[in-house]
């Protein structure tokens, strides 16, 4: 038997036609078994922890903080802003004058603190069913503080 080749007789490659009943030996252009059909292994199958959640789970318990936190978070930006400069509306204050000034711009970072920390509370309590009232007193609670806070600035009472 005479070769054409120096290198012994020529071997089908995996991209070459195969007489019928020969089949590839793997899913991919000769790549082999474990490979898939791109260019490289299979991809591993998808990691999934198993989560084991608690019976009273709350599956919805983002939302009510998440809307509070939509519609309170700018608000309390813009009220937080108005903490910081508000000290100026007492320049024109005289040494006994004022007082009702000082008592609403004591008042007000206060509201606007317990608005923060309700909207903290709404999203920090667990998510279990039997907290969905707190969570929901809680997150209705910020953005009606934060707006409170925006009216005491609002109707700040006149320096004399």
């Amino acid at each position: 038997m005479s070769h054409s080749s120096p290198y012994g007789p020529p071997q089908p490659h995996e991209w070459q036609h195969r007489p019928a009943g020969h089949a590839a030996p793997g899913p991919g252009p000769g790549l082999g078994a474990g490979y898939g059909p791109g260019f490289g292994p299979a991809p591993a199958p998808a990691f999934r922890p198993v989560v084991v959640r608690p019976p009273d789970h709350d599956r919805y318990a983002y939302v009510a903080p998440l809307i509070a936190t939509v519609l309170g978070g700018p608000l309390i930006a813009f009220c937080g802003m108005i903490v910081m400069i508000s000290p100026m509306a007492t320049d024109s204050c005289t040494t006994h004058g004022c007082h009702d000034l000082y008592t609403m711009l004591l008042v007000a970072p206060a509201v606007l603190f317990l608005a923060v920390l309700a909207l903290g509370l709404s999203w920090l309590l667990p998510w279990r069913l039997r907290h969905r009232t707190t969570r929901v007193v809680a997150a209705t609670a910020a953005p009606l503080l934060a707006a409170a806070t925006l009216l005491i600035y609002v109707n700040l009472p006149a320096a004399s």
